[in-house]
């Protein structure tokens, strides 16, 4: 039962990983495509620039919820590696409480905003606008499950941010 639950929740994390995989391939793919068809067969896909739109938000907005779960936002090590343990603890749960608040709000407002575009179409596509939109909500629910867990993780004292401010400090002291 252990490993079934494990394999599970191993997959539910790789998901939005293979989701931004496939949509980079896609977009490349519909790109060369588009490319092609337009300058060798002098043919202008109409829809080619929505849907180019379409794929690239859902690729950054997805990858920006990775970008969370990796605690890959911008930092800087040298001021974490001058603090004590206590310190670096400290600074890795209220860095990790402002980017949770942030993804909540960021969330809250794709929600709203999704609410808002049901009403619109993108006009060669002929789907709702809300397509292009959701991806800011799926990428908000995302964070906010990944800010969450990196919040328990700091509280928990399993961050990785110590650890990364432990090598800058070996490194310096080498």
């Amino acid at each position: 039962m252990r490993t079934s639950r494990h394999s599970f929740w191993s997959l539910a994390r790789r998901i939005p990983e293979i989701l931004t995989v496939v949509v980079l391939a896609v977009l490349i793919l519909f790109l060369v495509i588009s490319v092609f068809t337009r300058y060798a067969m002098d043919l202008g896909l109409t829809w080619s620039d929505e849907l180019a739109r379409l794929l690239f938000a859902w690729l950054v907005l997805v990858g920006f919820a990775l970008a969370v779960r990796h605690r890959a936002n911008v930092g800087v090590d040298w001021f974490i590696a001058k603090l004590s343990m206590r310190g670096r603890r400290a600074v890795a749960v209220l860095q990790d409480l402002i980017i949770f608040v942030f993804c909540i709000v960021f969330t809250w407002e794709a929600w709203i905003t999704v609410g808002f575009s049901l009403m619109q179409q993108l006009p060669a596509l002929e789907i709702t606008i809300a397509w292009l939109y959701g991806s800011a909500l799926a990428a908000g629910v995302l964070m906010v499950i990944y800010g969450a867990a990196n919040l328990i993780d700091s509280l928990r004292g399993r961050d990785p941010v110590m650890s990364l401010a432990d090598d800058v400090e070996t490194t310096q002291s080498q």
